[in-house]
């Protein structure tokens, strides 16, 4: 039989509960959860998403912002997005 270890954390008990609630959802308990997320943070070497704070400063609606576009399935760039070699 494998050796087998603890891992302990604290949580509110709101988020906990909202925890199990989730996990049931899915069709399994809490702590099976937490072993697909630890097999999951072991096999790709970290977080398997993204974990970043938002940055609230950045306004989509913007129209500063350059935004891309595809057409015919080519993806369509400012022009002055284009180097001097483009054309080579």
């Amino acid at each position: 039989m494998a050796d087998h270890a603890s891992l302990n954390l604290k949580l509110s008990q709101e988020m906990k509960d909202e925890f199990t609630r989730t996990a049931e959802a899915l069709g399994m308990p809490a702590a099976t959860a937490l072993k697909v997320l630890v097999t999951r943070f072991i096999l790709e070497g970290g977080f398997p998403f993204d974990v970043r704070i938002p940055n609230p400063k950045l306004n989509w609606e913007d129209p500063r912002i350059v935004r891309t576009k595809y057409k015919e399935g080519k993806l369509i760039v400012p022009s002055s997005w284009r180097d001097e070699d483009d054309d080579e």
